[in-house]
């Protein structure tokens, strides 16, 4: 049979198991509304998201041997797999944009009401926007810098043949880890290589550590709340939006993770796809961009009728 450039999947029990953990999770939802958290809910949740916590990481895990190991990914399968990420982020900009729709459809519907409707609602009173958000916000915008200067990096460094051999004068040019790497052979590698590895780790240190300071500050933003998800509207509308952002800011945050493991494995050296870093990367950029969004119309135009 003729190759046809893509990757012929083998059989898998990934796709099976990922749907029974699902199940068990929409079952545990169900079980919340019924009977509250008692010890069955625990019991259940405890067993379906380990579950598809483990499922996920072995599947993904194979994705990367088929990728960097076997070498069954040509640039076909490439192209297939940025492509289907693409849609992926424009499916999300849906998603928010729908969150964003709904608060402004009330705020707008409360305010045009004169004298009688408030956006926010009395009794209700929002966060100050340049406090706290003002400081994430600040945080957000900055990473999304650092996580450039991660991709670019990658990049530089893929470009560079790693098996190149290099002389004495440049060993002596490396620091210690480097001297590490070439373990007294001739053959691991050249200072340009090492030098874009070393600033794409940093990089990515960096961003990590600024998505776990917008985690925390977000939580710490939350028990300083005045108002709660059952406080009307508003309040149900805030934290569902806000929080589903919280919770992409820390899947972008293991996604950066994932990746920054692959880097200190050497995943991304000479010739070897990167699209995992560039997936991330735009990731990122989309949680950046949403958060613009939320915080100049639900904090800022938020915050505007508040007197």
């Amino acid at each position: 049979m003729a190759r046809t450039g893509y990757q012929l999947l083998g059989p898998s029990p990934w796709p099976i198991s990922v749907a029974v953990s699902l199940l068990g999770l929409c079952a545990t939802l169900l079980i919340f509304f019924s009977e509250g958290m008692s010890w069955v809910f625990w019991g259940s949740f405890f067993v379906s998201f380990n579950l598809f916590v483990f499922i996920l990481f072995s599947w993904w895990s194979d994705v990367v041997k088929e990728s960097t190991y076997l070498g069954e990914w040509s640039s076909y399968v490439v192209r297939t797999y940025v492509w289907g990420f693409r849609f992926f982020i424009i499916s999300e900009v849906f998603f928010f944009g729908g969150l964003l729709g709904s608060f402004i459809f009330y705020g707008v519907g409360e305010s045009s009401i004169h004298g009688v409707g408030f956006w926010p609602p009395r009794g209700i009173k929002p966060l100050v926007p340049w406090k706290m958000a003002f400081l994430n916000t600040a945080i957000l915008v900055g990473s999304s810098g650092t996580v450039n200067w991660a991709l670019k990096s990658v990049q530089a460094h893929n470009s560079l043949n790693f098996d190149m051999e290099v002389n004495k004068s440049d060993i002596k040019r490396f620091n210690s880890f480097g001297k590490k790497l070439v373990s007294g052979k001739l053959v691991s590698g050249t200072v340009d290589t090492y030098y874009y590895w070393k600033r794409a780790v940093l990089a990515f240190v960096i961003t990590i550590l600024l998505g776990v300071s917008f985690t925390f500050l977000q939580a710490l933003e939350y028990y300083w709340a005045s108002f709660s998800f059952g406080d009307g509207i508003y309040g149900s509308i805030f934290y569902l939006l806000t929080g589903f952002h919280g919770l992409h800011v820390i899947v972008g945050t293991i996604f950066l993770i994932v990746c920054l493991v692959r880097l200190i494995k050497f995943h991304f050296s000479y010739n070897h796809f990167y699209v995992g870093v560039l997936a991330a990367v735009w990731y990122w950029h989309f949680v950046d961009l949403v958060w613009v969004a939320v915080y100049g119309l639900v904090y800022i135009w938020g915050y505007w009728g508040y007197s």
